[in-house]
């Protein structure tokens, strides 16, 4: 019986190579790299010791879907009953 085995490495085939001194010393250049979406190994002393991957990131709700239920409260109180919005005050009387 065979048995075929895919070595680990062999995932990472595409990933980018980053030295642990690199990474220290050129920080920014290397998050931006995985904010363009590349995922990257972490070497020390020429071997593998780790990988960062960027996040996936989660669709955001539709802004309608978020603000739905403030939108409906606001509705149900009568205008004269409304108090204003303290930060939009204090704001207002920052300009002055």
């Amino acid at each position: 019986m065979n048995l075929e085995v895919t070595p680990c490495r062999c995932y990472f085939f595409s990933m980018s190579t980053v030295s642990a001194k690199r990474l220290h010393q050129e920080t920014k250049a290397v998050l931006n790299q995985l904010e363009q979406g590349e995922s990257l190994l972490i070497t020390r002393n020429g071997r593998t010791i780790g990988r960062i991957e960027p996040m996936a990131t989660p669709a955001a709700p539709e802004w309608e879907v978020v603000m739905a239920d403030v939108w409906a409260a606001q509705k149900k109180v009568k205008a004269a009953e409304r108090v204003p919005n303290p930060v939009l005050a204090e704001r207002a009387r920052r300009r002055r």
